[in-house]
C-alpha cells in the first residue's frame, strides 16, 4: 500500500495545517521510490544547501521488498542533494527514485548502483547550483563514491598480481602505499586482516597509512580469499583449504622490493587475529623473507607450534588481551580445526625468545594514561639475543579481542608498537616519538543508541571481526541512529586531517 507524507521548507513561512501545505507557493515535488529485492536496505535524505549549513528536508527508510511510497514535498528555490544510503553496501538492487515533475537534476530515475553510499544533485529554480560534496570520484578506485562533485585525493585502489605457484596462476589482489618522499631502501611492512575481514577494512583502521607517511616505509595490505564458508580468510598452515597464501605473500614481498626498491633486510609481516596467525606462520615458513612479525589477538595455529622450524631466527612482537574471548590468551587444548591446540601466548613469546638465543628478561608496567578504556598493560621483554634479536610482549590485562589503539585499550598504539619495535633491527630508521595522526573531538556517543556529530564526517561502524557493516557521512549536529546493529562496534570517525574512534555496545543494554 503506497504511503504518502508531506514535507515543506520555506524561509519564512510555517503551515500548520494540511490545506496550508497544499497551498504551496514554492515548487511542489512528489517523489517515488520504489523498491525490489532487499527493500530494508535502502533509504535517501533529502539536503537543502545554504550558507548557514545543509539542512534535512526529507528522508525515506523502506520497509518491504517491491513496495513504493511517495513523498511530496514543498521546496523553495536553490541547491539540493540527495544522501543515497545501503545498509548493505551494495547499492539499490535495482531500486530507484523518481521525480515528478521533472526538474533540471532529476529528468531520469536516480538510484545507487553499488556502495554503502552516494549523492544525487539538483536545483530548483533558474539560479546555478554549485554543490561541493567531497570524496573519491574515480569509479576504479576501492572507496568510489557515486556522485562527489570534488575529488578529495582520498582514493585507494587495488593493485593484482599473478601468483604462481606449481604452474597455476592465481590472481590476488593487495593494496600499496608509500609516501611520495620515500627513500630507497625503506622498509616494508605488510599488515593482514582478520577471518571475514577485507584489506580496505585494515587500511581503514590499522593506523599504518598515517605511519608510514610520519616514518617513510611503504605498506602492503594483502586480500585474503574466501575459504569453503565463503569468509575471508588467511590459510595459516591449517589442515583444511587450498590457498597458497604463504608463496604469494612470499610473491609479492619480492615483487614489492623489486618494483620500489625496498630492504629485503628489512621487510616485516604482522596482522590482526586470523592475520596475526599467518604472521606467525610466515616466521615458521618464510623468515628469509619477512625479516621480523608482529600479531595482535592472534596466536600460532596447531601445526606451526608443532613444526615451526625457521631458517632465519625472527625478532617477534604480539600484543594481546588477558579477557580476548575469540582467541584465548591462555591457549586452549580445543583443536578447533586447526585454530587451537597451543599453549598461552607467554609461552609462545618465550619460545621465540630462545630461538632467538635471548639471555635476559625484563617486565613492567606501562602508564594507565586512559583510565576509562577498563584495562591495563604489562610489558614483558625477552632480549640479549643474536643480532640483539628480542621477543617482546604487549599483555592487554582486561583487553578484548581487538586493535589497540584503534579500539579497546588506548594506552598502546598497535602500529606505533610494532613498528618500533622493528625499527630498532633495520639500520637508519629512527625512534618514533608520536604517531602523526591526531585523535579529533568529532563525535559524542548517545548510549547504545548512536552518535551525535559535532563536527562533520565520514562515519564507519565496525563489528568484532572487523567487517565495516556501515558507512555514511555524517553532518555537523546531525544524530545517527544505530541501534539497527547490535552488540559491540568499533565506531570511527574520519576527516582528512584526523580520526577518533570509540568501542561501544549498541542496541541496547550489555550483559
Amino acid at each position: 500500500m503506497d504511503m504518502k507524507h508531506i514535507f515543506a521548507i520555506a524561509l519564512f513561512l510555517s503551515f500548520s495545517t494540511y490545506d496550508a501545505l497544499a497551498q504551496c507557493e514554492f515548487t511542489e515535488l512528489t517523489f517515488t521510490t520504489s523498491t525490489l529485492e532487499w527493500g530494508a536496505e535502502m533509504s535517501w535524505e533529502l539536503y537543502h544547501v545554504s550558507a548557514d549549513g545543509d539542512a534535512l528536508v526529507a528522508s525515506y527508510q523502506g520497509e518491504e521488498d517491491n513496495a513504493t511510497s511517495t513523498e511530496v514535498v514543498c521546496l523553495e528555490d536553490g541547491c539540493y542533494y540527495f544522501l543515497l544510503l545501503d545498509s548493505w553496501g551494495d547499492g539499490w538492487n535495482g531500486g530507484d527514485l523518481s521525480c515528478d515533475p521533472a526538474i533540471p537534476g532529476l529528468g531520469l530515475d536516480v538510484t545507487l548502483y553499488e556502495g554503502d553510499y552516494g549523492y544525487h544533485t539538483f536545483q530548483v529554480g533558474e539560479d546555478d547550483c554549485e554543490v561541493i560534496l567531497e570524496g573519491c570520484g574515480d569509479y576504479d578506485a576501492l572507496n568510489y563514491i557515486q556522485g562527489v562533485t570534488a575529488d578529495d585525493g582520498s582514493c585507494i585502489y587495488a593493485q593484482t598480481f599473478e601468483s604462481v605457484v606449481n604452474g597455476v596462476s592465481t590472481t590476488r589482489e593487495y593494496i600499496y602505499y608509500h609516501p611520495e618522499d620515500m627513500q630507497v631502501g625503506a622498509p616494508l611492512v605488510f599488515v593482514l586482516h582478520g577471518y571475514f575481514g577485507t584489506a580496505s577494512g585494515m587500511y581503514d583502521i590499522s593506523g599504518f597509512k598515517e605511519l608510514a607517511d610520519q616514518e617513510g616505509f611503504g605498506v602492503v595490505w594483502p586480500q585474503g580469499l574466501p575459504d569453503g564458508s565463503g569468509n575471508n580468510h588467511w590459510n595459516a598452515n591449517f589442515d583444511w583449504g587450498s590457498e597458497t597464501d604463504l608463496e604469494f605473500l612470499v610473491q609479492l614481498a619480492q615483487h614489492l622490493q623489486n618494483e620500489y626498491s625496498h630492504s629485503p633486510a628489512c621487510t616485516y609481516s604482522c596482522g590482526y587475529s586470523n592475520g596475526g596467525y599467518m604472521s606467525y606462520s610466515l616466521a615458521c615458513r618464510a623468515a628469509d623473507t619477512f625479516r621480523g612479525i608482529g600479531s595482535v589477538g592472534g596466536t600460532m595455529t596447531n601445526n606451526d607450534w608443532n613444526d615451526c622450524q625457521p631458517v632465519e631466527q625472527v625478532p617477534v612482537v604480539h600484543l594481546h588481551g588477558t579477557q580476548d574471548e575469540t582467541i584465548l590468551y591462555e591457549g586452549t587444548d580445543n583443536w578447533q580445526w586447526g585454530w587451537g591446540q597451543q599453549p598461552g601466548v607467554e609461552t609462545i613469546v618465550a619460545w621465540w625468545a630462545e630461538q632467538n638465543n635471548c639471555t635476559s628478561l625484563e617486565e613492567w608496567e606501562l602508564p594507565n594514561t586512559d583510565s576509562t578504556d577498563g584495562s591495563d598493560v604489562d610489558v614483558i621483554w625477552h632480549y640479549g639475543g643474536t643480532n640483539g634479536y628480542q621477543s617482546k610482549l604487549y599483555r592487554v590485562n582486561g583487553g578484548g579481542h581487538d586493535w589497540f589503539g584503534a579500539f579497546g585499550n588506548m594506552d598502546v598504539n598497535s602500529a606505533v608498537e610494532m613498528y618500533d619495535f622493528w625499527r630498532q633491527f633495520c639500520e637508519g630508521t629512527a625512534e618514533i616519538e608520536e604517531t602523526s595522526t591526531p585523535e579529533q573531538s568529532l563525535f559524542s556517543l548517545n548510549g547504545s543508541n548512536g552518535v551525535v556529530a559535532q563536527e562533520s564526517f565520514e562515519l564507519l561502524v565496525v563489528d568484532l571481526a572487523g567487517r565495516t557493516v556501515l558507512r555514511r557521512p555524517v553532518l555537523k549536529g546531525q544524530q545517527v541512529n544505530l541501534t539497527s546493529h547490535q552488540g559491540i562496534h568499533l565506531i570511527v570517525g574520519r576527516t582528512a586531517t584526523g580520526i577518533q574512534t570509540a568501542k561501544t555496545f549498541l542496541g541496547g543494554t550489555a550483559q
